[in-house]
């Protein structure tokens, strides 16, 4: 029987590569000084709306390092070769 591969399995494992890569570059950073490089994208204070009754506040940002990179790589890889 075969797997039919959909958009849900890409997102499946581009998540899974973003969460393994962060937590790998974050670890490998503290050995190697090359692997500790990161760039942060996205607000640096959040944005709140107040209506008295409720309080929201939303904020968006994004840590890539090259460990997350790399995690995309080998997950778009793995995608294509199932």
């Amino acid at each position: 029987m075969k797997r039919s591969k959909g958009p849900w399995t890409l997102f499946f494992l581009l998540m899974i590569g973003l969460i393994f890569g962060g937590f790998i570059g974050d670890y490998l950073g503290n050995f190697v000084k090359q692997l500790s490089f990161q760039q942060v994208i996205g607000m640096s204070s959040p944005l709140m709306l107040n209506l008295n009754v409720i309080k929201l506040s939303f904020m968006l940002s994004f840590k890539i390092n090259v460990g997350t990179v790399v995690g995309i790589i080998v997950a778009l890889y793995a995608y294509y070769k199932m």
